[in-house]
């Protein structure tokens, strides 16, 4: 990655060029990225049972994202003053 400016100096304008000189990767050690995964197999997850339009949404009392359908309603949408 190089990172390019353009300095204002007083008499003219400059020029410099910042390189990443390494770099640098970090991953734990038991690292294992496992390709299709289902939500039941994500700990803190408890999606058994979920239907077409449900969310997860977060239990407090359980600890876990459960299958939950939301419901809102609209009471006023303000776009501001133009």
């Amino acid at each position: 990655m190089a990172i390019n400016a353009k300095i204002n100096v007083t008499g003219g304008i400059g020029k410099t060029t910042i390189n990443q000189s390494s770099k640098t990767k970090i991953v734990a050690s038991n690292f294992n990225p496992q390709p299709n995964v289902s939500l039941t197999q994500i700990a803190g997850v408890s999606a058994g049972g979920a239907i077409n339009g449900q969310t997860l949404v977060f239990n407090s009392a359980t600890g876990q994202f459960e299958a939950n359908t939301v419901t809102a309603s609209v009471v006023a949408v303000n776009g501001g003053s133009f």
